[in-house]
């Protein structure tokens, strides 16, 4: 892994060419760059495609990881105030022996 910082003006351009040479991300971009030379020729469009989908799959993997961790931890506190003291407070439509009413 390769890490290294640009200015907002830098990052712009790169975002602007990635797009222009059909390439998925701003770090294929780089990658590309950086493994090709500065000058390289564009990927072909099916190299192009995949990399694009593979930077949506990511973006859409991260999006899933946060909604799991959310409804898990909005589970976790559903049920912990449902066995608090008052657990037929806690949980509406139950009465006190817990059956639905």
């Amino acid at each position: 892994m390769i890490s290294f910082r640009v200015s907002e003006n830098e990052f712009e351009q790169l975002r602007n060419q990635s797009q222009s040479h059909g390439v998925g991300s701003v770090s294929d971009y780089a990658r590309l760059n950086l493994c090709r030379g500065q000058h390289a020729e564009p990927p072909d469009p099916l190299e192009a495609r995949i990399h694009q989908l593979d930077g949506k799959l990511q973006t859409l993997s991260t999006r899933v990881e946060r909604l799991v961790s959310l409804v898990e931890r909005t589970h976790d506190a559903v049920v912990n105030s449902a066995t608090g003291p008052n657990r037929s407070q806690a949980l509406p439509g139950r009465g006190r022996e817990g059956a639905v009413t």
